[in-house]
């Protein structure tokens, strides 16, 4: 039953991982978004103070101008030019300035425009797949429900201790926690076991409780993985079978079928 749930609890468990990482996406272009929008806030502002600033002095020249033009002494014309330069300085550094912040604007601008694409395109992927892994999420555990009808009750059969142990092997991703071996070597970590132990497993005996249920000592296990052995034998007729062992099973009643036609028609040749 797990194993043939294996699939769809990978896909109950990977599924929501998905989902959660393009959540986690879009939240980080909503973030950008935000500090973009910010970045660009301020970026117009600090222009605006500039262009605010260039106006003032700009009146400031005017008024500089208009003071040299009344000087009387040499001393107050060299002055009033000495302030008519400092403020024509200070304009052409504020218009300098004023150019790089407007390049700036326009350039987060773009940015922004760009990201507020993609946040749309995100938001909007994240909406449909959200939408469509909802619908799976409830198909597979229908699917599933389906493969372990009645895993419960078994379950309620076997020992406490079992049951746990059996859990915490099922739930690491390197190794299977039941092997069936058919040659020698554990199927879940591909270990050649011990010419005794393969021995053992082969004749399925192990001793159990006074009461004669199974205890967590009836199961051997493999000395690499801690995998429970199984002989493939002992538990062939509830094992599906391989496509190997289909074809062999169809060649045998094609061959069988064969024959008795032969024999048919070798009676009615005879009759």
């Amino acid at each position: 039953m797990d194993e043939a749930a294996k699939d769809f609890d990978e896909e109950l468990k990977t599924l929501p991982q998905r989902i959660e990482a393009m959540r986690q996406d879009v939240d980080t272009l909503e973030k950008l978004l935000v500090h973009e929008r910010s970045q660009l806030e301020e970026a117009q502002k600090l222009k605006q103070m500039r262009v605010d600033e260039l106006s003032e002095q700009r009146e400031a020249l005017a008024r500089a101008k208009a003071k040299a033009s009344r000087a009387r002494t040499m001393k107050e014309a060299d002055a009033a030019e000495r302030e008519v330069e400092a403020n024509r300085r200070a304009i052409g550094d504020r218009e300098k300035e004023i150019a790089t912040l407007q390049e700036t604007v326009e350039t987060k601008t773009a940015t922004l425009e760009q990201r507020e694409s993609q946040f749309e395109e995100a938001q909007d992927m994240f909406r449909k797949e959200a939408e469509a892994a909802k619908k799976r999420l409830a198909e597979v555990q229908a699917l599933r429900g389906e493969v372990v009808v009645g895993r419960d009750e078994e379950i309620a059969k076997l020992p406490r201790r079992l049951v746990k142990r059996y859990g915490r092997l099922r739930e690491r991703s390197k190794y299977a926690p039941v092997s069936i071996v058919s040659d020698g070597t554990c199927e879940a970590c591909q270990m050649a076991l011990p010419p005794q132990l393969f021995i053992e497993i082969q004749r399925g005996e192990r001793a159990s409780d006074s009461t004669g249920d199974y205890t967590i000592h009836d199961f051997y296990t493999c000395p690499q993985c801690h995998a429970f052995l199984v002989y493939h034998g002992l538990v062939a007729d509830v094992l599906p079978r391989t496509e190997a062992e289909e074809e062999s099973a169809e060649a045998s009643q094609e061959a069988e079928e064969a024959g008795a036609s032969s024999a048919e028609a070798g009676a009615e040749a005879t009759s």
